[in-house]
């Protein structure tokens, strides 16, 4: 009998510590639209710009897991309003990798996906406040001394989907 209670109650203690370290997981995306009007020599053009994130969060509110996504949809359309083309399925920023190819572009020759990781990395072990209240150049770059050498993005948008993304893990 004093086996069985011990048992018992080591499984408890075990169920409660391992309930307080449960997280918390959220997602939350942020989406602009830009429309340039279509003329006789030129049709217009749609485009949706999404960016997403997923975080986990600990059971004191410190990001454990964290990645950002990006997805641009694009259209075409003439004076009528009748569609032309369309990628109605395109890929993510993160699905094409070094095929997005901004590592040329980037003054640090990273692309896109290298550079939302290295964001996401730097993100683990802070609270969302303290990655919310990050310091940014005028560009919207980050300037965090720790991060502005794997992220020259504009962090802008990350950041909106970080906290929506949060918000939805409570």
């Amino acid at each position: 009998m004093k086996k069985i209670l011990t048992v018992v109650m080591l499984t408890a203690l075990m169920l409660a510590l391992a309930t307080s370290a449960l997280a918390a997981t959220g997602l939350g995306s942020v989406t602009s639209v830009s429309v340039t009007a279509a003329t006789a020599e030129k049709a217009g053009s749609v485009s949706a710009y999404t960016t997403m994130c997923a975080v986990t969060l600990d059971d004191e509110g410190k990001i454990v897991g964290c990645q950002f996504d990006a997805v641009q949809p694009k259209g075409t359309f003439d004076t009528t309003g009748a569609a032309g083309e369309f990628n109605a399925a395109p890929q993510t920023k993160n699905e094409l990798g070094a095929g997005y190819g901004m590592a040329v572009a980037s003054p640090i020759g990273k692309d896109w996906f290298e550079q939302a990781d290295a964001l996401a990395t730097w993100c683990i072990g802070k609270t969302v406040e303290e990655v919310l209240g990050m310091q940014t150049l005028e560009s919207g770059a980050p300037d965090e001394a720790d991060l502005k050498t794997g992220c020259t993005i504009g962090v802008g948008d990350f950041l909106k989907a970080l906290e929506k993304a949060a918000a939805a893990a409570k």
